[in-house]
């Protein structure tokens, strides 16, 4: 009779774990694509410091312009279908009678999520919303960022940057903040943000230069670099 052997061999390729992945969620009017660039570029840049030509990429406006063109919808629809913006009836009727074919909610999200998943399993991406941070949440090399600021810091932002008065701004702010919440809790499912998110920042306390650190210390802690 054979000894018998518990270390069986296989022919089958290696798994290679997905990622890393570093996910930025904010609230509207928060700079999240802005950190995400910079976050990007400190990363590169100390993987050439190492001696790795490993170079980090971030996507954001890509995630709608890919699902549009595998939708075959023009992009400014299909994040207007995927935000849940309001629309009135007589857009509603002409979308009724189009000709183009509009595909529902959930082939939307699920076209958008599968875009994501991808890039995040290919690694070394920094991703800025779209619930990301569920979508690749039981990614190993995974970390999960949320911007925050109070709403009248953020409202300031807004008129800024649209030169909107406070009102205007303010009604932006809460109308973009709900259709965010929208998105995300067709994944999420009213969960609370702790169960998905590692670290929270008050982007109006703090720097980008601070808040880019401090992420840094925690990829590099968990040798995404």
């Amino acid at each position: 009779m054979r000894e018998r052997n518990d270390k069986r061999t296989s022919s089958a390729p290696d798994i290679v774990a997905p990622g890393p992945v570093i996910t930025i969620s904010r609230d509207y009017g928060c700079p999240g694509r802005r950190i995400a660039r910079l976050l990007s570029e400190t990363l590169t840049k100390k993987n050439l410091n190492l001696g790795s030509s490993v170079k980090w990429k971030w996507i954001s406006k890509e995630i709608i312009e890919k699902s549009a063109q595998e939708l075959r919808l023009s992009p400014t629809i299909t994040k207007e279908l995927s935000d849940y913006r309001a629309r009135g009836f007589f857009e509603n009727l002409a979308l009724f009678f189009s000709d183009e074919f509009y595909p529902g909610d959930v082939k939307i999200k699920n076209t958008i999520a599968r875009f994501i998943y991808n890039a995040a399993a290919e690694g070394n991406v920094v991703i800025v919303g779209r619930a990301a941070e569920s979508i690749t949440k039981h990614f190993e090399k995974s970390l999960h960022i949320k911007l925050q600021a109070p709403l009248e810091w953020r409202t300031r932002q807004v008129a800024d940057s649209y030169g909107m008065t406070m009102s205007d701004a303010k009604k932006e702010v809460l109308e973009m903040d709900k259709r965010r919440s929208q998105f995300r809790n067709y994944f999420e499912k009213d969960l609370p943000d702790i169960e998905f998110f590692d670290m929270f920042f008050n982007v109006e306390s703090m720097t980008d230069e601070e808040i880019i650190e401090m992420i840094i210390i925690i990829a590099e802690t968990r040798g995404f670099v």
